[in-house]
Formats: C-alpha cells, structure tokens, sequence
C-alpha cells in the first residue's frame, strides 16, 4: 500500500481536504506557513492534479507500507464523530446505542483529521430539510456520507462525482450501511433529472461555474456548502440575483482558529 508523505501551504490546506472529497490525511507537522502530512492509498495522480490547481504543495517522499500496520493505526487513532443525529464510525465498529443515526465509512477515508467542518455542517442541515420518500442527488458524493445520511432518513438517492474513485468508495459505503444508493461517474452537465433536494459541498469555482444549472435541478432545498470565510457573500448574491431565497445559513470554524469560518446554506425557490 502506498503512503505519500506531502507539504503544502497552510493557508491552502483545509481548500486542498474540500478537494479530496472528505478522503482523510494524518497530518504530521502544521505551522502558520507549511502543513505536512500523510496520505494513504489514494491515486498518486489526482494528488499531483489538486497541488497544480492550487498553485501550491508537493509529494515529498513516497513509499510502501504493510497493509494490516496501517490499518491498525487507524483503529487506534479513531474517535467515533457525533454530528447529531448521526454519528459516523469506521467499518469494522458496531453501534450500541439507541439515541444516533450510525453512519459507517471505510477505514481511513473520514477520519485523518475528522470530518471537514463543510461536511458537518451538511450533516447538521440533511436532517432539517430532508424527509422520506424525497427525490435527493449528491453533487460531488466524494465517500458518500451524504448520500447514506440522506438514505437513513428514507430518501431516494442518486449520487454523482466526476472521480472513479470516489464513486467506488460512495458504492462501498453505500453497501456497508446497507442502504440503497444509486452512484455513478457524472458531472454537473450530466444530470437530466429534477430532484425534491439538491445536495453540493462542492467549492466555490463550481458554484461559480454551474449555478444557473444547479438552481434549476431542484424543487423544495438546495443545501449548499464548502463556501469559505468571505465566498459567503458571493453565494448569497448569487442567490438573490437568481429570485431564490436564503431559508437558513450555518457556519463552522476550523478547528483552532475561529475567524476561518466555513458556510454552508439552505436555499428554495420564491
């Protein structure tokens, strides 16, 4: 198994965990200037893609690795992550409780820093504004967790992403969890049909790119998130200019440091 070892610029770094699609990294060292940390098992190419997007970051040492030691680090490092109703814990764990929504997802990809506050701040919102028998895609699926989020709550779910990968991993989760959801390797231009909810934790050059196109795909929610600190008032004039109203925002902070926050929005039609 290969385990890259990569540095970027500390400022980029949270934008570079929104482009892996909720895929985790242990970080190894972080500074105001520079974060290095360790990715595992994942596509050596699409790294290198991100960094040249950004502008910024490298792989500094490549090497492989003993399945089961790496496997063993998670299980010791894990932390199950409550984000009520949910909570989401690796594949192998067994869910005692009665109060929680368990959500499993295969080792490794969730849980490198846990869940990125975008995320979050979706599962937070699902609940509210997703009910059974609701039409839902998944813009951007990444792991899935969305998608199996809405599932659980009795919603039909189509899930999209432009990487194979992540479509494999959204159809394993999908399968652990035992709920049914549709994943397939699409793009934004791909969709044809209208949904009840529209989900997209996608980041902001997307929304710049496709909003007329998405803002026509739903027809009761459109939750919106990965929209960092001052993005947020891009979204919302994107928004009035297109007649949709603003139902609900909710913002999280990156942990340890509360001015960078991440947004997230519920939007419907006037």
């Amino acid at each position: 198994m290969k385990k890259y070892i990569c540095e970027i610029a500390s400022e980029l770094f949270e934008i570079f965990l929104v482009e892996l699609n909720g895929y985790g990294v242990e970080i190894l060292n972080k500074d105001e200037n520079l974060t290095l940390f360790a990715i595992y098992d994942y596509d050596k190419e699409a790294i290198l893609n991100i960094f040249e997007d950004l502008g910024s970051g490298k792989i500094v040492l490549e090497e492989e690795i003993k399945e089961e030691d790496w496997e063993e680090k998670w299980k010791e490092n894990f932390k199950p992550i409550e984000i009520p109703p949910f909570i989401v814990i690796p594949e192998w764990e067994v869910y005692q409780g009665n109060d929680l929504i368990p959500i499993k997802l295969k080792i490794a990809m969730a849980f490198g820093t846990g869940l990125h506050p975008s995320t979050q701040i979706m599962l937070s919102l699902i609940p509210k504004y997703v009910s059974q028998g609701d039409k839902v895609i998944d813009v951007g699926c990444g792991t899935g967790i969305l998608s199996i989020a809405s599932a659980k709550l009795g919603a039909e779910v189509d899930a999209i992403d432009i990487e194979k990968e992540a479509v494999e991993e959204c159809k394993i989760n999908s399968w652990e969890n035992e709920v049914k959801v549709n994943c397939w390797q699409a793009g934004i231009e791909d969709i044809k049909n209208s949904y009840d909810v529209v989900l997209s934790n996608l980041q902001m050059e997307i929304f710049d790119k496709y909003f007329d196109r998405l803002k026509n795909l739903f027809k009761k929610y459109w939750l919106i998130s990965g929209i960092f600190k001052d993005e947020k008032d891009k979204i919302l004039k994107m928004a009035e200019d297109n007649g949709l109203k603003v139902v609900e925002i909710s913002s999280k902070p990156e942990e340890g440091k509360p001015d960078d926050l991440w947004h997230g929005f519920v939007i419907k039609h006037k």
